[in-house]
Order: structure tokens, then C-alpha cells, then sequence
């Protein structure tokens, strides 16, 4: 667990070395606007991230692919997962959760073989909310 400007710095590393400054660019998302402005502006001590992998994750319906952040192991209820990527021309990110929260819209039950989502989180149902915020949810 990275301390307080470390962790700033290896997250900002971390999401150069996967390529997120040119997937997000590649789906019309600024980069610097919504991950490193959130991320230098965050007042936390440690990334709350810390235990979530990023991952630019092929998908059969949507041939840019998907930005997921999803917790390394889902272990308890509670626990946040989010995706980002082009649809219809629209950008969007999704925010879930395995248990209800408010300003969810609806529920997403994966479905067996299912290979567009990341191994961690399909053994679970999700709640979601579509946001119109493209800034990770943990460093607003």
C-alpha cells in the first residue's frame, strides 16, 4: 500500500503502462480532465484503489473494448466496480455494486460463458447506475 503522494504516482504509472491515456482518448474521454486532475485533487492518504485491478478488458459487442476497474476478489457485499467504454457513439460509465445503493438503475446478472467481463466479478449479480461523471468514483 503506497502512502500519500506515492500512491498519487504509482497510480498515475500503473495507468500508463496498460495504455489508459490512449484507450481513453481512442473513446473520447480526456485523460488528464477526469483521471489525473481526479487523482491530484484526491485528499486521501492511500489509493482506494488499492485493492482493484485496471484492466483494458476485448469485449464482443463493443470493438474498442472496456476500461474495467474491479476488486482484485470479491469477498463481501459492498464492493464497487466500475467500466468505461463507447457504445452508439456514447460514452459511458457504469458504476456497480453487489449489493443496492442509491441512484442505482437497474441489475446485471452475467450470464454463463460469459467472457466480456473480467473472471472476478461474475459470480455475482450487480447493481448499477449509469454516470454522467467519468472521474473514478473513489477519488471524487
Amino acid at each position: 500500500m503506497q502512502s500519500d503522494g506515492g500512491w498519487k504516482a504509482a497510480a498515475k504509472s500503473n495507468w500508463l503502462a496498460i495504455g489508459l491515456p490512449e484507450f481513453l482518448a481512442s473513446i473520447g474521454v480526456d485523460f488528464d480532465k477526469y483521471f489525473i486532475e481526479a487523482v491530484n485533487r484526491s485528499p486521501l492518504n492511500t489509493d482506494p484503489y488499492d485493492d482493484a485491478t485496471w484492466e483494458i478488458w476485448p469485449h464482443s459487442q463493443i470493438p474498442s473494448g472496456v476500461l474495467h476497474c474491479y476488486p482484485k476478489k470479491v469477498e463481501a457485499n459492498g464492493v464497487n466496480w466500475e467500466e468505461w467504454f463507447l457504445m452508439d457513439g456514447e460514452i459511458h460509465h457504469h458504476i456497480l455494486s453487489n449489493t443496492i445503493f442509491d441512484g442505482a438503475t437497474g441489475i446485471w446478472v452475467p450470464q454463463p460463458g460469459d467472457a466480456d467481463h473480467p473472471i472476478a466479478i461474475l459470480d455475482f449479480s450487480w447493481h448499477y447506475e449509469i454516470s454522467e461523471d467519468l472521474r473514478p468514483l473513489k477519488y471524487i
